[in-house]
């Protein structure tokens, strides 16, 4: 991901005028799906990445074609961060739920060697050869 913005980075920074449009074109493009995932992932911090698209939708209907393309590739970042973020606390309640399970489990285990444990002892009483008394 660092490689590609750097790369990303460098390319425009080396481009003529034409090329940076193109990338800023792209990278507004780029800007625009990643923000409807991360909004389609139920990210709950979408706004600033939303600010950001439409400051870079404006800059570029101005002809402000650097600020576009800087103001979309951080409104690109925004949105995957809002979307780690938003996978990462679904995997957290995931986790949460399965060590409540492996609680549960692990309980029952217990009950259940206890179980055992208490029939294998009545088990062992009747397997036991009784002694008859003479009379």
């Amino acid at each position: 991901m660092k490689r590609i913005i750097g790369i990303v980075l460098f390319v425009g920074l080396l481009g003529c005028g034409g090329q940076l449009q193109h990338l800023a074109v792209e990278t507004l493009e780029n800007a625009q799906v990643t923000l409807a995932a991360a909004e389609a992932s139920g990210a709950p911090e979408t706004h600033t990445a939303q600010e950001l698209l439409t400051g870079a939708t404006a800059a570029m209907e101005a002809g402000d074609t650097e600020r576009a393309y800087r103001l979309a590739l951080r409104a690109y970042l925004h949105a995957r961060i809002a979307t780690e973020t938003a996978h990462s606390l679904q995997l957290e309640v995931a986790l949460q739920e399965a060590e409540a399970q492996l609680a549960v489990n692990q309980q029952r285990a217990a009950e259940t060697r206890q179980a055992l444990t208490e029939l294998q002892k009545g088990l062992s009483l009747l397997k036991k050869p009784r002694h008859r008394q003479r009379r």
